[in-house]
């Protein structure tokens, strides 16, 4: 739904020995709190030691700070740095950096972990909950590619763990039990895509928790056959990202949405522009229905 721009071979000789297993290495990171306030994924962190909350959005390519959260908090400006922003309308537009000497995911009581100094983005949020701490950013994927996420909206938690892998061949499966749909992501800048078929149709889905419903782009609706007319006719009204430029939507009744091995029949989906390479975009409801493993890793989306 938004998009931002802000970066052994071991040779050895053995003998009559076997060859080593494939090893994999997985730990938690941090198990931060996560809330969902009306399709608004957060979780707590602390800038420059101040509290504050930030979006959890798979969507952005990068993270952004807020105007309010640069002067509660008293972050500099960084000449050095700017960022190419592109809202859901297409329209890019270059915004200031501000500068982070210590950025740190969760609480000192639920447990932290610690990023660092860096750069961010200056942009404002077209809506986010009235919740304490404040909502003053967003978390994008230049934060949260580095990790593996595990998310259990249901339960408020989110995961993040360090997954090393020692070779393609070795791809750990969630830390889970039971029965599971496994699907091979695609990565572009971060942004995590999968397959999927709306009534018989097939395209290209955006894991994208920062969106706050399944969005259907007017394109693909145009493609299955839908007018601008008949849309029309179902209810809607005008929403905005974070170029924070109206555009309209509507609830349509589709027939049968496929994704994996997973069936949903008759969903109501919202159909919006969409300017991305994504046809649909998989919001917070859906994280909010689903245990959801995004594998950075490994390139695997795993849910149930």
């Amino acid at each position: 739904m938004k998009r931002l721009l802000s970066a052994i071979l071991i040779l050895g000789l053995c003998t009559a020995s076997s060859p080593a297993a494939p090893v994999c290495e997985m730990s938690r990171a941090v198990v931060l709190p996560l809330r969902d306030d009306g399709g608004y994924l957060s979780v707590p962190v602390t800038v420059n030691g101040h509290n504050a909350s930030m979006i959890v959005d798979t969507g952005s390519e990068g993270s952004l700070m807020t105007p309010g959260g640069g002067a509660a908090f008293h972050l500099p400006p960084d000449p050095e740095h700017r960022t190419m922003m592109q809202g859901p309308n297409g329209a890019p537009r270059v915004v200031p950096n501000i500068r982070i000497q210590d950025l740190r995911l969760g609480t000192p009581h639920s447990g932290e972990l610690a990023l660092g100094a860096g750069t961010m983005a200056v942009g404002v949020l077209p809506g986010s909950p009235m919740i304490t701490p404040p909502v003053f950013g967003l978390l994008g994927a230049d934060v949260l590619a580095d990790y593996d996420l595990e998310f259990d909206v249901p339960h408020q938690r989110l995961t993040l763990w360090r997954v090393r892998l020692a070779s393609h061949a070795c791809q750990p499966p969630p830390a889970w039990t039971g029965h599971w749909t496994t699907m091979p992501m695609h990565r572009i800048s971060g942004r995590l895509t999968v397959p999927f078929t709306l009534d018989g149709l097939s395209g290209t889905a955006l894991l994208d928790s920062g969106a706050r419903s399944h969005i259907v782009s007017t394109d693909f609706a145009h493609r299955l056959g839908l007018t601008d007319d008949q849309l029309a006719l179902d209810p809607g009204g005008m929403t905005s990202g974070v170029d924070l430029r109206e555009r309209p939507y509507h609830w349509h009744h589709f027939k049968r949405f496929e994704l994996g091995n997973t069936l949903w029949n008759h969903p109501v989906l919202t159909v919006a522009p969409v300017h991305d390479q994504a046809d649909i975009l998989l919001g917070s409801d859906w994280f909010a229905h689903h245990e959801i493993w995004l594998s950075y890793a490994s390139g695997q989306l795993f849910f149930r």
